[in-house]
């Protein structure tokens, strides 16, 4: 089974490698990568590129709208989803609560521009919940402020609400209870109108992927191969 790794907003491919280094046991594992990113669909682009035959497609945050879009577009293509801290629209709107306001967004665009190391940085400590603590800066693209900006826009616009009752792959959801970045109600709210759609509830695997269940702690630990989570792979 071939298996195609989606990353978050401003991520390396090297963020997956964990995950990787189980998943090589189960098939063959590809990351897309985000450097040099020119418009808001070369995060689609990027992703069709990897996706040459049927595999499982795992989207992490930003990733899961990427994931979403694809087994929507190629239902022949997607096996099966796993997304982990997903949302199927980044933007909060009229009905829609499950997201961040639009000015919070904007507001940041312009922070990344006059102070991108500050902004940055404050991004990164948003990923831990209060009981965590931790560094993933080293897999952040920080020297690519204005990739981040175009990501940015991507989660502005990107909107998987429409299709989602359309996905007939199997979707598992993982997210964390205290995830700052893409909010609880976002799984729920993709579970509630996915057909195929499962939201893991197994504590063992909450653990293992998101320690104090933040929303992005799981990627640097070793993943057991043999994880319930893998058995959809």
């Amino acid at each position: 089974m071939n298996i195609v790794c989606i990353p978050g907003w401003g991520m390396k491919a090297d963020i997956f490698a964990p995950l990787l280094d189980s998943l090589s046991l189960r098939g063959n594992a590809t990351v897309v990568e985000w450097k040099e990113i020119k418009t808001v669909h070369c995060f689609r682009k990027r992703a069709e590129q990897v996706l040459h035959e049927r595999a499982t497609v795992i989207g992490w945050s930003l990733g899961s709208l990427v994931a979403l879009e694809l087994a929507h577009a190629y239902p022949e293509r997607v096996s099966r989803l796993i997304l982990i801290g997903g949302t199927s629209r980044f933007i909060a709107d009229d009905g829609y609560e499950a997201g961040w306001h639009p000015r919070i967004v904007k507001r940041m665009k312009t922070k990344l521009q006059v102070r991108p190391a500050d902004t940055i940085a404050a991004f990164l400590a948003s990923l831990w919940s209060k009981s965590e603590k931790g560094d993933i800066s080293e897999f952040f693209y920080r020297d690519r402020v204005e990739e981040l900006l175009i990501g940015l826009d991507y989660l502005i616009e990107a909107d998987a609400r429409p299709f989602l009752a359309d996905i007939s792959a199997p979707m598992l959801i993982v997210h964390g209870e205290q995830d700052a970045i893409c909010p609880p109600a976002a799984a729920r709210y993709i579970v509630e109108r996915a057909p195929s759609a499962i939201q893991s509830h197994d504590a063992r695997i909450r653990t293992a992927l998101f320690g104090a269940r933040g929303d992005h702690s799981y990627l640097p630990l070793p993943i057991d191969p043999y994880d319930p989570l893998l058995d959809i792979c």
